[in-house]
């Protein structure tokens, strides 16, 4: 073996000339144990994959759209109307294509008075509540004592509406083309109570910003005026796709007088934005994954070997040699991989 140094092409130090650095060995074993970290965090993200959110423009064709809605109003049916109408001119009484029931009350979890946060759900959440499903039919009362009288009316359904801006006006009486029997005020309470509101497809898991939310007031000449702005979302995950739709919202409440000549009731102002919004479940591929993972780790290492440096010398001239991390106090220069 003595024979073999001669020729070692990188002669070594002789072990009893070489002094170890145990600082330089912590900072090694940090060093070390820091690059593990950020392996495995980039390891996650590879495997998790990132979201991507592209908006543009919607080049699919639609006419019409459907409207989702389950409400309760304190009036009773038969003195309500329900139509609806937009910039076209088209104008039609849908409370033939929903189903009205006598029936009003309020759910424990509704909001009275409040109204939901505006967010947007995460892909995740839209992939796993996304279940599409049909409006349920009339509750039956047969197993109630009988005789018993609900002062409201619940009115639920789908309805098509024409994809333009338009209007859903929940009203008494006398405010439809032809009808001009108006009921009595004291019969009229326009409090209600949205437990559904969406466009498109109905996926009742999928929480939207006015559902469950109610307003309350003994006014009969009140006027409550939502104005929702849909847009089209696509979520795909997987090979799986999702179309739905979000809305944002804001509100008015007015009371209507002789002079404004307007209707009470409940108003709902929709439009259908050209925007529309993909979000995706992507990964980069293996090898863009290696690249990015070996740029990363080796900027580290030179940040971490250059702050080293720095530092060191830092500690020489405010604090002297003796505090020098690269070297002893006989002046001999350590060695370690972050020299």
């Amino acid at each position: 073996m003595a024979g073999l140094r001669t020729f070692d092409a990188f002669p070594k130090t002789d072990a009893q000339h070489v002094k170890k650095s145990s600082k330089g060995g912590y900072t090694t074993i940090l060093t070390y144990l820091f690059l593990a970290f950020i392996a495995w965090s980039e390891f996650g993200s590879f495997f998790g994959g990132y979201i991507d959110e592209q908006y543009g423009v919607s080049d699919e064709l639609r006419e019409t759209a459907q409207i989702n809605m389950d409400v309760f109003v304190h009036t009773k049916c038969q003195y309500l109307t329900v139509l609806a109408y937009d910039r076209t001119g088209d104008q039609k009484l849908v409370q033939n294509e929903l189903s009205l029931e006598d029936l009003f009350y309020i759910p424990l979890d509704t909001k009275v008075d409040g109204r939901n946060d505006i967010r947007s759900p995460g892909l995740d959440e839209i992939m796993a509540e996304a279940i599409p499903a049909q409006f349920r039919e009339k509750i039956d009362f047969s197993a109630l004592a009988g005789g018993e009288e609900f002062d409201g009316c619940h009115i639920f359904g789908s309805i098509p509406v024409n994809m333009v801006k338009g209007n859903l006006v929940i009203t008494s009486r006398g405010y439809s083309p032809g009808d001009f029997r108006r009921p009595p005020p004291d019969v009229i309470n326009f409090s209600h109570v949205f437990n559904e509101l969406s466009y498109g497809d109905f996926y009742p898991y999928i929480d939207n910003p006015l559902d469950k939310t109610a307003r309350l007031s003994n006014d009969p000449a009140i006027r409550y005026r939502y104005y929702t702005s849909v847009v089209p979302t696509t979520f795909r995950k997987l090979g799986a796709e999702v179309k739905t739709n979000q809305y944002s919202l804001s509100e008015s409440e007015t009371t209507v007088t002789s002079s404004n000549k307007q209707a009470p009731g409940i108003f709902l102002s929709y439009d259908f934005e050209a925007l529309t919004i993909t979000v995706s479940d992507k990964r980069i591929s293996f090898w863009q994954f290696i690249v990015r993972l070996v740029a990363i780790l080796s900027f580290i290492v030179y940040t971490i070997s250059w702050t080293f440096r720095i530092t060191d010398k830092l500690l020489v001239v405010l604090l002297g040699p003796k505090w020098s991390l690269r070297y002893p106090s006989d002046g001999r220069q350590k060695s370690g991989i972050l020299e």
